[in-house]
């Protein structure tokens, strides 16, 4: 049993040992890039300091030709910076160089416009500036840049269609460029191995390429951007051969490379987060492909914005699948190792989760009760004062309803004997008063059974000086009754107005002189009277 353990102990470690020195690689980079991605914004600095120097050199220049060096300048430092101002600087070279009469550079302008054009995607425009150059009439430098730009517009053409016939088609087209590329270069030079490198990649020959594209990155010394380039390519190579640790590796160098050169035409960060997500590192891979789609949307490619537009959803979703699953695993780890702890630590939360809540339903329970004992008190006051009016309502229609008979009798008598004065004199308008005031007097009578306290109440909402009392302790003030009839629950002032038989201005008129008179604010006045 003992020897057993003791294998398996071994195995283990001899596996781990095996691969950590990959692993520790891989991280070793991406911590690198990491710590490159803090210092973006002095990279950048570096940048646009070398532009604003150029710009300055060229605004000094006397000549026509050092005005187009430097203009030139600016665009090579633009042309994985900044499409808009790329393709500016370009067709700026194109104007001088034709005011100059200058055929080459006429040709190195126009390889500078399809350059910048092929980098934002605009692939059908780009064609037609190199078709514009006479290839006969080319030699040197400008050769070998018009067949680089050739090459590399039928791979960017076979990348955007990916579909046979076409891919293979464009690439066999961007092969042949390749291969006049590669009679013009010196054997042997740094741009000769990048383009063997490249060339063997589309043949397939990822071995042979990665050990062309080593010879690059011996010979390239200081140009970050010609490193950039051959990191990613190597990175594609392992992916082929299916080594994903170290095509994460070189992405991330590459990556390294692009954000020290301050470029922003990039592939290798948002192919590195589609890497890096898989394996469930999601904290990194939103920051990658985050970062990417800022680059890609400063520089203004639409080819990069499309392939980082298909891939940001997918990370982010899975990024927070991943967090939740994330932390499952984490329980369930957690659970295999402290069980009694975390049964204890689950039996402490439940009963204080319990209590809480139980403290938490005593609460609502009392607070409930307090709102039923409240609820329970209006309906007892409303059910009184209901009975008090219905009964009231009731003997006050008797009343009437015999006063009326009355009169029928008394205007039937005067009518048939033709005494007409005395019903006009029946009829005056005095007894209608007289019978609006007693109305009021006995609408004032049951109110003040009702609330007994509700003139002393009203009172005391008013200084001393302003405080009005009623003629008698069985009525109300004219300005006591609007307020009775609102703590009775008729707020409208139409209804007041038609029970007192007032103008609805003057019912307006009364509550605001009252609500400025009283020590109450005057939004808060009408809720003191419902408390009486």
């Amino acid at each position: 049993m003992k020897r057993t353990i003791y294998c398996l102990l071994l195995l283990f470690c001899s596996l781990f040992a095996l691969a950590s020195p990959a692993d520790e690689s891989m991280e070793f980079w991406l911590n690198r890039l990491d710590e490159s991605l803090d210092r973006r914004d002095h990279f950048d600095q570096e940048k646009l300091s070398r532009i604003d120097k150029l710009k300055e050199q060229m605004a000094a220049a006397q000549s026509a030709e050092r005005q187009w060096e430097l203009c030139y300048g600016l665009f090579k430092e633009y042309k994985s910076y900044s499409y808009d101002s790329a393709r500016h600087y370009a067709y700026d070279c194109l104007a001088r160089a034709k005011e100059q009469h200058h055929e080459e550079h006429i040709t190195k302008s126009l390889n500078a416009i399809a350059f910048s054009l092929i980098s934002a995607g605009i692939l059908s425009e780009a064609h037609e500036v190199l078709n514009s150059i006479d290839r006969t009439q080319l030699s040197g430098d400008n050769l070998r840049e018009y067949y680089d730009q050739y090459a590399h517009l039928w791979r960017c053409m076979a990348d955007y269609v990916n579909e046979e016939p076409f891919y293979k088609q464009y690439i066999t087209q961007s092969n042949a460029y390749l291969d006049s590329l590669l009679v013009l270069l010196p054997k042997g030079s740094v741009n000769w191995w990048s383009c063997k490198g490249s060339h063997q990649m589309r043949d397939m020959q990822f071995s042979e390429a990665l050990k062309s594209q080593a010879k690059v990155l011996e010979l390239c010394g200081d140009d970050e951007h010609l490193r950039a380039m051959t990191t990613a390519e190597m990175a594609w190579a392992y992916i082929w051969l299916g080594d994903e640790d170290k095509a994460i590796t070189y992405f991330a160098q590459s990556a390294i490379a692009d954000n020290e050169s301050a470029t922003r035409e990039i592939t290798a960060l948002y192919h590195l987060a589609r890497l890096i997500y898989k394996r469930g590192d999601y904290d990194r891979a939103s920051r990658y492909v985050h970062q990417a789609l800022e680059d890609v949307n400063f520089y203004n490619t639409r080819l990069r914005k499309v392939e980082i537009n298909d891939i940001l959803p997918i990370i982010e979703q899975d990024r927070y699948d991943a967090m939740r699953s994330q932390r499952n695993w984490l329980i369930a780890t957690s659970l295999l190792f402290v069980l009694l702890l975390a049964g204890i630590l689950w039996s402490y939360w439940f009963i204080r989760r319990k209590n809480a809540k139980l403290t938490a339903a005593r609460a609502e329970l009392a607070a409930r009760a307090e709102e039923l004992q409240e609820a329970n008190s209006r309906l007892l006051e409303a059910d009184k004062i209901k009975t008090a009016y219905i009964g009231r309502s009731f003997y006050s229609n008797a009343e009437f309803i015999e006063k009326l008979e009355k009169v029928y009798r008394a205007i039937d008598r005067k009518i048939t004997a033709r005494q007409y004065d005395d019903l006009r004199y029946t009829l005056k308008e005095s007894t209608l008063n007289s019978e609006r005031e007693s109305m009021y007097q006995s609408f004032d009578e049951t109110f003040l059974k009702l609330f007994p306290n509700f003139v002393e109440r009203f009172n005391m909402l008013f200084e001393e000086e302003d405080r009005k009392m009623p003629p008698n302790d069985h009525s109300l003030t004219s300005e006591m009754r609007i307020f009775a009839l609102i703590r009775l629950g008729i707020t409208d002032s139409e209804r007041i107005a038609k029970f007192l038989d007032y103008s609805v201005h003057t019912v307006n008129t009364y509550k605001t002189r009252i609500k400025n008179r009283s020590t109450a604010e005057n939004d808060k006045f009408e809720g003191l009277i419902m408390q009486i």
